[in-house]
């Protein structure tokens, strides 16, 4: 019986350690998919001259999930939206549990949300280089974080376990 409740710990151990493993193998992909969603949106605003509420369309079907799921939430609740802004950080903060980024991304996405249809063509495109700036920061931190941190999570949770066991038995 004592066995079989040392496996169910290890088990849920190193599942643990390989979950914190794969959100820091992520990060810098989900990174990457929120750079090409804002170079879009300067494509989309800047060269195409489409609204807000068109770029957010077409980036919802051009974009891989989980960031399309966010900008298709954003256009169904086109009609009730008065305040663009305030819409962008609820749902930023609601999709934020499906990616595996962290919260400094998230303050750079708010504001930048903040700042998105509130000025002319230039400074946008402004705002969208100076966002793209700082997830490029980001990424990079987000790459020395992964290979520093992948296998020690791992190794944690086998280990962790297996300290659970010991001080069990």
């Amino acid at each position: 019986m004592q066995w079989i409740g040392a496996v169910i710990i290890l088990t849920v151990t190193t599942l643990a350690g390989f979950d914190i493993a794969s959100r820091y193998k992520q990060r810098p992909g989900h990174i990457r998919q929120w750079k090409n969603a804002l170079q879009m949106i300067e494509a989309e605003m800047v060269y195409g001259q489409s609204s807000l509420w068109e770029v957010c369309e077409s980036l919802s079907r051009h974009l891989p999930r989980p960031i399309s799921q966010f900008f298709e939430k954003i256009v169904q609740e086109q009609a009730a939206c008065d305040d663009f802004s305030q819409l962008w950080s609820e749902h930023l903060k609601k999709h934020w549990s499906w990616n595996a980024m962290t919260k400094s991304e998230l303050e750079i996405l708010i504001q930048f949300g903040r700042t998105l249809g509130q000025h002319d063509l230039e400074q946008q495109q402004k705002q969208i280089q100076l966002t793209l700036h700082h997830l490029d920061r980001e990424l990079h931190e987000a790459l020395e974080a992964g290979e520093q941190y992948q296998k020690m999570a791992r190794g944690m949770g086998i280990l962790s376990g297996l300290l659970v066991i010991i001080l069990i038995i």
